[in-house]
């Protein structure tokens, strides 16, 4: 295990966009996806924090990566309707560029509506795709890349220590729970090694 958990954030910035950059499918489909113009988009969660892990154990890059969290927001326009288009796009180049990702495109402004409907409590919402990303199920999921000028912007409100230290921590507050977290924390354990799992 590296010990670039305890170097200091400019560091571990560097050695995040170093380990990103190897991944060469990914990199690709976030150049893509710059060019579709999201507002306020990111590619986030798992396929990020995971390179990372996979990296750590010297495997494939995308080894046990499910698919690629796609994220924007667009308070103008809250239609399904619209995810489906962009889903189906970048889905599309995907497959054409034997990419191997599933999809998965959220607008973060209408997913308090999402939720309301799935879970039948009122739910705050979003301010944009920063206050998305902080308020996910762990401090390792809450991370976020996108294109700035062509260069790569991380977004990582809760640090980088827990990536690279492999260490799954709770992100509590109204929205999350117990249950949640449990079902992330043991799909997380199946699929990788030599975790640390604080408890909720």
């Amino acid at each position: 295990m590296s010990n670039m958990q305890y170097s200091c954030i400019d560091k571990q910035l560097e050695e995040l966009i170093f380990i990103l950059k190897e991944n060469h499918p990914l990199m690709e489909m976030l150049e893509y996806i710059a060019e579709l113009q999201l507002p306020n988009f990111y590619i986030a969660a798992g396929c990020v924090f995971q390179t990372v892990w996979n990296y750590q154990d010297g495997r494939d890059l995308n080894y046990e990566v499910k698919d690629l969290d796609v994220i924007y927001y667009h308070p103008g326009d809250l239609s399904i309707d619209t995810d489906m288009k962009y889903y189906e796009m970048i889905q599309e180049y995907a497959r054409s560029h034997s990419i191997p990702y599933g999809v998965d495109v959220s607008n973060e402004a209408r997913m308090h509506l999402w939720k309301e409907k799935k879970e039948g409590e009122k739910v705050l919402p979003y301010q944009n795709s920063e206050d998305a990303i902080g308020r996910w199920i762990a401090t390792v999921h809450a991370i976020g890349i996108t294109l700035e000028d062509g260069n790569i912007k991380v977004y990582a409100p809760y640090g980088l220590s827990d990536i690279f230290s492999r260490t799954i921590r709770p992100i509590k507050h109204s929205g999350n729970s117990k249950e949640l977290y449990n079902k992330k924390v043991m799909g997380w354990k199946n699929r990788f090694s030599k975790l640390t799992v604080v408890e909720w």
